[in-house]
């Protein structure tokens, strides 16, 4: 029985046009979003490169001389970026304001606010700033030293007091400052990167990443459009009393129509990759790298597919629950608060719906966070079967009696 309706469902998933605006959209948006990596960056780092790129540092020196940086160009141009409900907001000081700003800034470094700004006109006067290359480059190099004997802890007060006049999701808050800073590469550096990056990735999985990373931003939303279309077709078509009298059990509908849509949600991301991965692994075979072959498959599994699930389970809840189309909406805010409330763009994983790792490489990085990301999707996948697990519930409660909570709240039908 399962498994007849299990088909039945694919085939209706098939011909429906939202299933192909859902595949036209994820391959656009991957394909605008991903494009095609330069695989001049996986080649063995050089002596006496301009740059190396940039890696993560979690050091309380480094932290506080790229914090101090980003505060001095900010109080500069007196904008400070702030992300309050995951949007941005530009925060702009007044002059008291300003002044003190100023004032906490002079006291961090043990310089008055005009030797900073000569320090800083001077640095980026070595860099062309018409080039981007030039002005990333003087970007990510600069940083300005706190002075001597300042601690970590006096440090973020102060920093704490700047978020108080500038407003919730600065770069200055303590999350922001525990996800660590960005600092130039060492050609050491770069070099044992590298090397992790042929042992560890084997050159696919570092892509692999980037991937998912991208495809996991548009799935946070795409499958809700699936869930919400197939739950509201028998009110449309007005067949539920025909379905609810139907003898299979409201896990085996319910089931199968959740597989369904979790299979046909899964397919174009599996059909993409395989395409995606091809000249990677012909660009690790010519590197003298044995490239594994499933690494876009196994981070898809482990990253998307746990995504795509809960996506779909709440969305079956809510659209069971309520009869309407309001779960598109929950969806749509909870993605867009997980995308913007993430503190770092390669890590940081916590309970985040995306999980982002935006880098080519960084897989010493990676790797060491790696227990987090599999915990991450681990509390989805649960998730995922409790939201399925009441939704059971709540279509075997309106089979037995006619009841729904929208428009019919908790009545028996007469």
């Amino acid at each position: 029985m399962f498994g007849t309706l299990f088909q039945k469902e694919c085939k209706q998933i098939l011909r429906s046009m939202v299933y192909y605006l859902y595949v036209v959209i994820f391959v656009m948006f991957l394909s605008s979003q991903l494009g095609e990596v330069v695989t001049a960056d996986l080649e063995r780092p050089e002596p006496g490169q301009e740059s190396y790129g940039s890696v993560s540092s979690h050091e309380e020196s480094a932290v506080m001389e790229k914090v101090l940086a980003g505060l001095v160009l900010e109080t500069y141009r007196n904008s400070y970026a702030t992300y309050p409900m995951g949007f941005y907001r530009g925060v702009t000081l007044n002059e008291t304001e300003l002044a003190e700003v100023t004032s906490i800034i002079e006291y961090c470094t043990g310089k008055n606010w005009e030797e900073i700004l000569k320090s800083m006109e001077e640095h980026f006067s070595q860099s062309d700033q018409s080039a981007i290359e030039g002005a990333m480059q003087a970007q990510i190099t600069y940083s300005v030293a706190p002075k001597d004997g300042l601690s970590y802890e006096e440090f973020c007060e102060k920093m704490e007091k700047i978020c108080k006049m500038i407003g919730a999701g600065s770069s200055y808050t303590q999350k922001h400052l525990d996800a660590g800073v960005g600092v130039p590469m060492t050609y050491e550096q770069a070099v044992d990167e590298f090397e992790a990056l042929c042992e560890k990735d084997r050159i696919t999985g570092a892509i692999a990443r980037l991937f998912c990373d991208y495809a996991g931003i548009i799935l946070a939303i795409l499958p809700v459009f699936l869930g919400v279309t197939r739950c509201l077709r028998d009110k449309r078509a007005k067949v539920s009393q025909v379905v609810f009298s139907h003898e299979a059990s409201a896990v085996q509908i319910v089931g199968s129509r959740y597989l369904a849509n979790v299979c046909m949600a899964f397919l174009p991301v599996v059909i993409t990759i395989f395409v995606m991965q091809m000249p990677y692994q012909y660009h690790a075979k010519t590197m003298g790298i044995g490239p594994d072959v499933f690494a876009f498959l196994k981070y898809s599994v482990i990253w998307l597919l746990p995504e795509i699930m809960i996506v779909l389970a709440v969305s079956f809840f809510i659209t069971e629950l309520t009869e309407n189309v309001i779960s598109i909406f929950v969806q749509v805010f909870w993605a867009i608060g997980s995308l913007f409330s993430g503190g770092s763009l390669h890590g940081g994983f916590g309970l985040h719906l995306v999980a982002r790792w935006n880098m080519l490489g960084g897989t010493n990085e990676f790797w060491n966070q790696r227990q987090e990301l599999l915990l991450n999707r681990g509390y989805y996948f649960i998730g995922a079967i409790l939201f399925l697990g009441l939704t059971f519930i709540f279509y075997e409660k309106k089979r037995r009696e006619g009841e729904t909570v929208y428009g019919k709240i908790f009545k028996h039908r007469r």
